[in-house]
């Protein structure tokens, strides 16, 4: 052999020497990380879907935290009467009748004796009313027309307050004489509104 071919065969000698000991561990390291870059990626990919999932859960949650709050309105813990009498007024002017005058009476519910019925029951009234919730109940009196009451019932149906309009009694008070006499009613109604 020449001594070309020796410096030849050590110089292909030691760059496979070097090529195991300092490239192959670099490849391998490079491959760890490719493999790593995967992982978070695949990691991130997660996150997002977990992200996304609870976006989704807080959406739900404040539609029924809305929700929990219109049933808090509408069955509220406490009776809270100035706010109900002034409710009954303004939907009365808000209709075109006179709110003459209203009484209310608290009937808190009482467990019948009868223990398997677990039913909750207003006494005193031949017209016992079966309620799981205590309620306030109300006499109002309105004078105004037809019309007016049908609106003033609808404001009452349309109310976030949980109420039952249970008695509508009405008499017919005529005002002027011949042609121009208006048709002027004097209703009274017994309205229950609950409470929790």
């Amino acid at each position: 052999m020449n001594k070309k071919s020796i410096i030849i065969l050590i110089n292909l000698s030691i760059s496979i020497i070097m090529l195991f000991l300092f490239i192959d561990p670099l490849w391998s390291s490079v491959k760890m990380l490719k493999t790593e870059i995967i992982e978070q990626k695949q990691e991130i990919i997660n996150i997002e879907t977990l992200l996304n999932d609870v976006r989704k859960l807080e959406q739900e949650y404040q539609e029924i935290d809305i929700d929990m709050n219109d049933i808090f309105l509408a069955l509220p813990k406490e009776k809270d009467i100035p706010y109900l009498m002034n409710q009954f007024e303004v939907l009365a002017s808000n209709n075109g009748l006179l709110l003459e005058s209203m009484k209310f009476d608290e009937e808190i519910n009482r467990k019948t004796e009868d223990t398997s019925s677990r039913d909750m029951r207003r006494s005193g009234q031949s017209d016992d009313i079966l309620s799981p919730f205590p309620y306030l109940s109300f006499e109002i009196i309105l004078s105004g027309s037809y019309d007016g009451l049908k609106g003033y019932l609808e404001s009452l149906g349309e109310n976030i307050r949980l109420m039952d309009v249970r008695k509508i009694d009405f008499k017919r008070e005529e005002e002027g004489s011949g042609l121009s006499s208006l048709s002027i009613f004097k209703f009274t109604l017994g309205v229950i509104v609950y409470y929790q």
